[in-house]
């Protein structure tokens, strides 16, 4: 039987390196539970050629000019003079471009050839609307589009469902708003495929 300064010693050493842990008492510190929601993922698939669909996308995009908006945003702010700058870069969905990321070119890299590619899409004006209700939306504003070609030789467009990604604040304030980006999304794809 091991004598009792060894049995500390080896008890100490497994402490020291790790391998045991001691649950804290009445930590305060504990981390929650994580909420769990669920987000509706939208795949819409077309005949239509990839450049067509995307220059459709585009076409109907405005472009955010960050510089500008945030010339105005010093103070003192005129609050009528950045909607106004904002509303005048929207485009005909509503939405602004914030970003484009060209994933076909990036898997080049590994000897692919892949057209794909991500939008960055959005309205500082509308997201406006449910941040000032619940700051936590600007986790998901601007909303992301991918554009990509499959296996399946069609053209195909991945969203989620914005209502349901700011559906997590159970806020009827944030969903009505989010709601209204659900129509200017699918109208924004509905154009780019139509015939």
């Amino acid at each position: 039987m091991a004598s009792p300064s060894l049995h500390s010693s080896a008890l100490l050493a497994l402490i020291v390196l790790g391998l045991v842990a001691f649950p804290s008492r009445g930590s305060d510190d504990a981390a929650p539970a994580p909420a769990v929601s669920s987000v509706t993922h939208i795949n819409v698939k077309s005949s239509k050629s990839f450049d067509t669909v995307t220059k459709a996308i585009e076409s109907q995009l405005g472009k955010y000019e960050a510089q500008a908006v945030g010339a105005l945003l010093t103070p003192p702010v005129n609050v009528a003079e950045v909607e106004s700058k904002i509303h005048a870069m929207e485009g005909s969905s509503g939405l602004l471009l914030f970003a484009v990321r060209d994933h076909g070119q990036l898997l080049a890299l590994k000897g692919k050839k892949t057209l794909a590619r991500q939008y960055e899409i959005g309205n500082p004006l509308v997201a406006l609307e449910m941040t000032q209700w619940d700051v936590r939306a600007g986790e998901y504003a601007p909303l992301r589009i991918f554009v990509y070609v499959s296996d399946d030789n069609l053209t195909h467009i991945d969203y989620d469902l914005p209502s349901t990604i700011f559906g997590r604040f159970h806020s009827a304030q944030v969903d009505k708003v989010a709601q209204g980006l659900d129509q200017k999304v699918e109208m924004l794809v509905a154009n780019a495929i139509k015939n």
